[in-house]
């Protein structure tokens, strides 16, 4: 046999190499399924003028309470109330961004909101 009629092993390498992938192209944007929001911690003090809510702060920033109200159920209504501000707020800023129209579930705010 000749040196020619053998395979370089170069030859083997380059046939098994899989052949270069072409560059991806970009997916188009898919439209947004859902919006989730996480939301800020709160802390809750019963003193002897009533109850008290603040939302936690971590490195040594002092909180600012709220209060006194009557019991913690309305304390609570409290905390409720400055989520609810919170998650509309987020979400209006949101549905600007990726540009959703009144008519898509996905809007979902109550004409109390700056988009009315």
């Amino acid at each position: 046999m000749s040196d020619k009629s053998k395979p370089d092993a170069l030859d083997e390498i380059l046939r098994g190499r899989a052949k270069p992938t072409p560059p991806r192209q970009p997916r188009p944007r898919e439209p947004q399924a859902k919006f989730t929001y996480a939301l800020q911690a709160w802390t809750a003090e019963r003193r002897a003028s009533g109850s008290f809510v603040a939302a936690t702060v971590s490195n040594g920033d002092k909180s600012q309470w709220t209060g006194p109200f009557e019991s913690i159920e309305t304390a609570c209504l409290a905390i409720a109330r400055r989520h609810a501000t919170e998650i509309a707020d987020r979400h209006t800023r949101s549905i600007e961004h990726h540009k959703i129209k009144k008519t898509d579930p996905l809007f979902g705010l109550k004409p109390t909101t700056k988009l009315t």
